[in-house]
């Protein structure tokens, strides 16, 4: 694990999220609900994008799905 010093000198234990897999099970899911939950409390302005990046992902979908069935 990588140390990187604090201000005051004392070494910091971080994780390394390049290493972080996420699967496409469940667990998965629970992981990616997680992050998105995490940045839409601690990233106020990026609520607006995720509420219209879902309205026009779902519209899409209902149009791919309705032209294809």
């Amino acid at each position: 694990m990588t140390q990187f010093p604090l201000a005051s000198g004392e070494p910091r234990p971080d994780m390394n999220m390049t290493a972080f897999i996420v699967t496409g099970d469940p667990a998965g899911a629970i992981v990616a609900v997680g992050l998105l939950i995490i940045g839409l409390i601690g990233i106020p302005e990026a609520r607006l994008f995720f509420f219209f990046t879902g309205i026009l992902g779902g519209l899409l979908g209902l149009i791919r799905w309705w032209k294809h069935r």
